[in-house]
């Protein structure tokens, strides 16, 4: 078995599955910011993020019996929240191709996140920045969710190879495209 934090979400579970719905408030409480801050950095909008992780934790209440205490519970979590991210994701594009304007719905979220140095340490504007968050958004989903996962979320390789269902090198590879691809786009700014 696991140890630590991760036994602790694991009993979490099993008594959510009892039917202690306290449990579910003290996971949401333990992972409710930093999923936040994990899907707004993926969709850009807050009131989207916001209701993403509502059904995040909706779904763990309603499939907290489908979990295998052998893998930790925040890899569940997290591939839930990408899961639909990526569900938003094509819902937005089906919707921007069946339109017949260009119009965005909602607005877009201004707010402070932790931004990845190791990006955006040579933009220095905050028009610059802007473009780079614009950019990584345009990327290709696996690209994107590999990145944000390790470079703004600091998740280990391992961990975005179990959230993603691939490997340490894979991710490695994924991430190292989407910063090629970054590059190139930032270069033509």
């Amino acid at each position: 078995m696991l140890n630590g934090q991760a036994d602790n979400d694991a009993i979490l579970v099993q008594r959510l599955v009892a039917g202690e719905n306290i449990a579910l408030d003290i996971i949401m409480k333990r992972y409710q910011e930093p999923l936040f801050f994990f899907v707004l950095r993926y969709v850009h909008d807050e009131d989207v993020a916001y209701d993403l992780v509502q059904e995040t934790f909706f779904r763990v209440y309603t499939r907290a019996d489908k979990y295998n205490p052998e893998y930790k519970f925040s890899t569940w979590l997290y591939q839930i929240a990408l899961n639909l991210c990526r569900d938003f994701g094509r819902k937005q594009t089906l919707r921007k191709f069946f339109s017949l304007s260009d119009q965005s719905d909602g607005t877009k979220a201004k707010t402070e996140m932790v931004h990845d140095a190791r990006i955006e340490e040579s933009y220095d504007t905050e028009v610059e920045i802007d473009k780079l968050h614009e950019e990584i958004a345009r990327l290709p989903h696996k690209l994107k969710a590999a990145l944000i996962l390790y470079t703004l979320e600091e998740k280990s390789q391992a961990t975005c190879g179990e959230i993603l269902g691939i490997s340490q090198k894979a991710v490695e590879t994924r991430v190292y495209r989407a910063r090629k691809i970054l590059e190139q786009k930032m270069a033509g700014r």
